[in-house]
């Protein structure tokens, strides 16, 4: 376990007032609902994947979806590319992916994840004419905790960020699983979570998880409160596996968890999490306290059907909807410079209560609950801190 304080946490623009899925008058699902009527453009939308690669299960595959199903709506005028980073890629990497396809003249260019939020900055700089969507960055200037050169401000006309309040749904990922926890274990619940690097898009997940866990304990009272094993909303330290890339490691820290009671794992570390898979399958084998697993990003039980009966729920983001509007936005001509915000109320974070043999353990008072707490996020009267504040 590598188990570390506050690192480079990323910039991701949020706002509670943001009352449509895209800002500066762009709107998700509204390009290409008018059927025959809509006029599109000759567009070749591009994705750069993180290190994950295409076939990560997670936010890498669900933005490739995002621009396949964008594609399906005019597969006369859109096409699609995407290129894979190997699971060493580095700044290097990204340059010059970023670069074969500006060569190629793609009409957007969807970058995946925080860890190419300078090189796409550095691109969109130095090519305004062209246009860039990047997942769980905001459209902001790297600033100075960045390594863009040079150190640019301010925002892009051409950079549309997604980005992605995930504490939300995270927040009743934590609710249920500690209701979960002290169900099967009430002398000593127990609870973990964990990050592939210390990232905001990584850690807000990770703070909701947390945050409902203590709401859990402080509404229920149980006899032992739940602990959460792996992170602190307060304090901001936890553990992280370096990369999103080592089941190996992935597994080895989740069997370390398991051995110390906790009955629920929360792998916020895209493929890492199929290294928790793995571990909690060999666990529920050998032990009669059965562990599961809440899966990240996408929906566990379509994106890994196999282990569809581990998976307690799945705390989703909406990255295939929202790297689809940003496609068909360009396809109609109407791409702005902008920010995505996606919340519960607006279908761009998911709770969903996945069908297998652990998702049917819930019980009716918990689900109960989880409807109730969902009002509440969505108008405002729970709000959940992150980021230690």
């Amino acid at each position: 376990m590598i188990s570390i304080g506050r690192g480079r946490i990323g910039r991701i623009a949020l706002s509670a007032s943001a009352a449509c899925l895209l800002l500066t008058g762009i709107s998700i699902g509204a390009a290409g609902s008018s059927g025959a009527t809509t006029k599109y453009q000759k567009t070749l939308a591009c994705e750069v994947t993180d290190t994950g690669g295409i076939n990560d299960k997670s936010f890498n595959a669900s933005a490739y979806l995002g621009l396949k199903q964008a594609a399906k709506v005019a597969p006369k005028y859109i096409k699609t590319e995407v290129q894979s980073t190997p699971s060493n890629g580095t700044e290097s990497t990204y340059v010059t992916e970023l670069g074969s396809f500006v060569s190629q003249h793609c009409s957007i260019i969807i970058t995946v994840g925080f860890l190419m939020s300078d090189a796409t900055w550095n691109a969109a700089q130095k090519n305004k004419t062209d246009h860039f969507a990047q997942v769980d960055n905001g459209n902001a200037s790297p600033g100075k905790d960045g390594i863009a050169v040079p150190p640019y401000t301010g925002t892009a006309k051409n950079i549309l960020g997604l980005t992605y309040q995930t504490q939300q749904d995270a927040f009743l990922g934590g609710y249920e699983a500690a209701a979960y926890a002290v169900a099967h274990n009430a002398a000593a619940p127990k609870v973990a979570t964990y990050g592939g690097q210390q990232f905001s898009s990584v850690t807000y997940y990770m703070d909701g998880f947390y945050d409902g866990v203590q709401y859990y304990n402080t509404k229920m009272k149980p006899k032992a409160p739940v602990a959460v094993l792996g992170w602190n909303e307060k304090t901001q330290k936890g553990t992280f596996i370096g990369s999103f890339t080592d089941q190996t490691t992935a597994a080895s820290d989740t069997t370390a968890f398991l051995n110390q009671g906790v009955t629920t794992v929360f792998p916020v570390a895209g493929s890492d999490g199929l290294g928790t898979t793995a571990a909690v399958n060999t666990w529920n084998k050998a032990h009669s306290l059965k562990a599961n697993v809440e899966w990240v990003d996408t929906d566990g039980c379509v994106n890994d059907a196999t282990d569809c009966n581990l998976f307690l729920n799945s705390v989703t983001k909406g990255v295939t909807a929202s790297v689809k509007a940003a496609v068909l936005e360009q396809a109609t001509g109407k791409f702005a410079g902008a920010d995505y915000i996606g919340t519960l109320k607006n279908g761009g974070a998911a709770f969903i209560e996945d069908h297998g043999t652990m998702g049917k353990a819930n019980s009716a008072a918990t689900l109960a609950a989880i409807a109730t707490l969902t009002t509440g996020i969505e108008n405002g009267t729970i709000k959940i801190p992150v980021g230690g504040k």
